[in-house]
Parts: structure tokens; sequence; C-alpha cells
């Protein structure tokens, strides 16, 4: 069943992204989750009572963990299992805890490996909330700082964003791009697929950097992933580095090309927000975009970075080039060279002497004329 009543709808998108709006792609997932639900339980709120979830349940749930953020997973599950006026089973339990996660921040708590991005990629395994951890925990988890020493490489990136428009990815690298609704899996590359996955949700994250905005303007820009779950959102640079990300290196207003892409294959053709082609600034870090800072997305765009810089090969005659241009193989193509120059030497004496040889034999022996 889907979540058919506006008034729902507005309940939901006023408590969780801080205003009423039409947020079509939001909604989609949210409608999703509930059609899923643990053996069809997830019911219309507006609907008779006996079905144990409702939207109040799912709003209720996020309360919860918004006000119990130093709680392990095992004792939330038990507060939420008795969210009146039901006793929910574990599995109930779970599944209210995934619906409030993914509306609230756009996560997954990847309880059951069935669900999520294959669980691994590459080297990469989608972090899950585990019993014993907190949900401040597993958030930080997620979302790892960019190590010190990297900050220099990071900044470099940036200064050769112009590199890693999409329509270069695409065309140069065979790149496709792929929408999660995982903010975790923004600017995961799959290097054995040549996929790279986009949190594609946009109008979630400006409205909850409008809602920073508002409570704090410009001073709250810095606020950390642990204060900014107390308010029920991810902090304002995760938020604005993942809209950066997309509106002005991936897809740039000024790119037509990326623009191009964007608009009539992304968004037409595999479902991309809408709001994906709508600039409207990073509230609060108008500040110039070439000068932006990137404490979290940072690692993987210097993945991608690197990939541009030394393009894997597509063609079996690129393979074979790169494979004659790596350093192993050019000292063993080296080598083969020298032996292969010593035995055509040795070969080029040998037809010398046996050349002189004749002219010897010849001299010593004229031929007579009868």
């Amino acid at each position: 069943m889907t979540v058919s009543a506006s008034v729902s709808k507005s309940d939901i998108a006023k408590a969780l992204l801080g205003k009423d709006g039409h947020f079509q792609a939001y909604f989609e997932v949210y409608d999703a989750l509930l059609d899923r639900g643990p053996r069809n339980v997830i019911t219309q709120a507006q609907q008779e009572p006996g079905n144990p979830i409702n939207h109040e349940t799912v709003l209720a749930a996020t309360e919860i963990i918004k006000n119990n953020l130093m709680l392990t997973l095992d004792n939330v599950r038990h507060k939420i299992r008795r969210i009146p006026p039901y006793t929910y089973s574990t599995d109930e339990v779970d599944f209210i805890l995934e619906i409030a996660v993914q509306a609230m921040f756009m996560m997954d708590t990847n309880f059951s490996t069935s669900r999520g991005l294959g669980f691994i990629c590459g080297t990469y395994r989608p972090p899950s909330w585990s019993t014993n951890e907190t949900f401040t925990d597993f958030a930080e988890r997620s979302f790892p700082l960019v190590a010190t020493e990297k900050r220099r490489q990071v900044e470099a990136v940036l200064q050769d964003k112009k590199s890693l428009k999409a329509w270069k990815l695409k065309e140069r690298l065979g790149i496709d791009f792929r929408r999660t609704n995982n903010l975790a899996d923004h600017l995961l590359f799959d290097q054995e697929n040549s996929i790279l996955y986009l949190f594609h949700h946009t109008a979630y994250l400006k409205a909850h950097l409008d809602s920073w905005y508002r409570l704090t303007g410009d001073g709250g820009k810095e606020v950390g992933v642990a204060n900014a779950l107390s308010r029920g959102m991810l902090c304002p640079r995760l938020l604005a580095e993942t809209l950066h990300s997309l509106q002005s290196i991936l897809f740039s207003h000024d790119d037509d090309r990326s623009m191009d892409l964007l608009k009539k294959k992304l968004i037409k053709k595999k479902g991309f927000d809408r709001s994906c082609a709508l600039l409207e600034g990073y509230l609060p870090f108008n500040d110039d975009p070439d000068d932006f800072v990137y404490a979290y997305w940072g690692d993987r765009l210097t993945i991608l970075h690197d990939l541009v810089r030394d393009r894997p090969p597509r063609t079996k005659f690129e393979k074979w080039i790169k494979w004659q241009t790596t350093e192993r193989n050019f000292f063993l193509v080296a080598g083969l060279a020298l032996i292969i120059s010593a035995v055509v030497g040795v070969l080029s004496l040998v037809l010398a002497i046996f050349q002189s040889f004749i002219a010897w034999q010849a001299w010593k022996h004229p031929a007579t004329t009868s």
C-alpha cells in the first residue's frame, strides 16, 4: 500500500524535512518501504485500528531515536517495541527502525544482508547498525572525516575538478551513473562494473540546509555529526558537500554536456530527483564554490581523480599497451629486446665471418679459364 493521504505526507514533511512541499523522490522511497513491509503489515494511517504499524508509529520512532542517541541499538529496540498501543515483534521493530532512519537521515540500517548495496563494493562494505552500538557511533562510522594527512591531496583534486565532469567520466572511462537512496553510498565507485553511485535526493539536502540556516544562520555550518543528530538532521557540511559534488563538480550548470546527461538520461530515464537540475545554492555555505572544502567525501573524490589520471584500459589493444608500459613489464620487454639484439648480433657476426671465408677462398683459389 502507498501513502495516499496528503495530510499524512504533509505531517511527515514538516516533522522530518522542516517544511511542507513537493518531495516526489523522497516520498517514492517512503512509499516503497511501506509497500515492502514485514509480511505486509504496514497500513494507511487513516485505516481502522488493528494494524500494528502506521505513520504515527514511524514518527514516534524518529523521536525515540533523536532523543536517545547514546542508547545502544538493543535499548532503542526495547523502547520502540512498546510504542502504544501495541507490542511489536522483532521483525516489526526492525522494520519501524529501518523506515524511521531512512525517513529522517536517508541512511540504510543494513540489518539484513538481503538489503542494501550488495554489501560489498570492492574493499567497501556498507556499515550496519550493530547491536551494542549507539546511533551516533553508527552515523559517525558511516560518514568518516578525511584524514589530516590527506587534506592537501583533496585540495589538489578540487583544484582540478573540471576533470571530474560527468560527461568526461562517462565517455572516457565508461562510467555509468546509478542512483542510491542511501547517503552513505554517495560517490561510491564500483570499479568492477564501472558504476558510480550518487545520492540523488537534492530536495532533501536543500530542505535540511534551509532548516539549518533558519536555526543558526552562518554560525552553525560547522556543527558535527553528533550535535546535528540531536536536531533530527545530518551535519550541514555533509549535506552541502553532497549537493556541491552533484551541482558544482559532476553536473555543473555551466557544463552543457553534463547537464544534458543529467536531464535527458538520469532524470528522465533513470528516476533521479528532478531537483538535481535546480541550482539554489548551499545555505549556509554561500562561499565561492571554487574554495569549497571537503571534510567527508574527499577520499571518494580522490579515487575518481586517480582513475582519471591513470585511466584504466577498456579495449584489448589498450590493455596490451598498458601491459607493455608497466614498470615490471618494461624491464621484461627490455630484457627480451636485449637478448634478441644479442642473438641477432651473433648471427650477423657468423654471417660476416662466413662471407669473409668465401671471399678468402675465392682469392686463394681464383677461377681459371680454359
